[in-house]
């Protein structure tokens, strides 16, 4: 029974949605009734009322930071990260350097334009590596660069490898970037910690992740991995 759990905790929750039943719209009072069903949705989205919370202080803010969140809940810095980064996840929030604004105006365009689509992708990520399973398949690196405002994301479906080189010159180019992927993923000893911090905004990787000790001291919380991080 151990092992089944300790093989349990190797893997991450991608998404999780309990619908519960809505009350007939004509019996909520109708200066809730707005509130009331963005709280549906929003707990039908797998998020908890201090989640919910924080999405509705968002539509009334035009940005906040996590310690601005942290002191309006009463919660920790790393707390408000966490839940802002469910919202980011989600696609109902995006961030601009420190600051976190929702994506989208409306909670019904964030769902279609952003969250559908995201988990579409990861459907489609899921079902290239269950190919590498079934029969081997000579995937050649694909690099596919997608200029969302101001950043760039990077999608490799095979053996990815980040040089110094490449971080340099994102960082000359002033890019930021997410980097998503199914196959493993090196990044060679010399990159300057500083200088990656300043241009990595996420890591998300499917296959194993090798990494220098001093790159993922500073990279560590924006680090989603499914698979073995390798620190070196």
């Amino acid at each position: 029974m151990r092992r089944v759990s300790e093989e349990i905790e190797k893997f991450e929750i991608l998404a999780e949605w309990v619908i519960r039943k809505l009350r007939p719209l004509e019996l909520i009072p109708a200066e809730r009734r707005e509130e009331v069903i963005k709280r549906w949705v929003l707990y039908s989205l797998g998020l908890d009322k201090l989640a919910q919370d924080i999405y509705l202080y968002l539509e009334k803010c035009r940005g906040v930071t996590t310690t601005e969140i942290a002191k309006e809940f009463n919660i920790s810095p790393n707390t408000a990260r966490k839940y802002l980064d469910d919202l980011h996840t989600l696609g109902l929030v995006d961030y601009i350097g420190r600051e976190y604004r929702l994506e989208y105006d409306r909670l019904s365009k964030a769902i279609e334009l952003a969250l559908i689509p995201r988990i579409k992708d990861t459907l489609e990520r899921i079902a290239r590596i269950a190919k590498l399973a079934e029969r081997e398949i000579d995937y050649s690196t694909l690099i596919e660069v997608k200029p969302p405002r101001e950043g760039v994301t990077v999608k490799y479906y095979a053996p990815m490898r980040i040089t110094k080189k490449i971080i340099d010159e994102w960082h000359k180019l002033g890019k930021k970037v997410r980097i998503q992927g199914a196959g493993p993923l090196v990044f060679d000893e010399d990159i300057d910690p500083e200088v990656a911090s300043e241009v990595i905004e996420k890591i998300e990787a499917a296959g194993p992740l090798t990494i220098s000790a001093r790159l993922y001291a500073v990279l560590a919380s924006r680090i989603k991995a499914n698979a073995p991080i390798k620190v070196v």
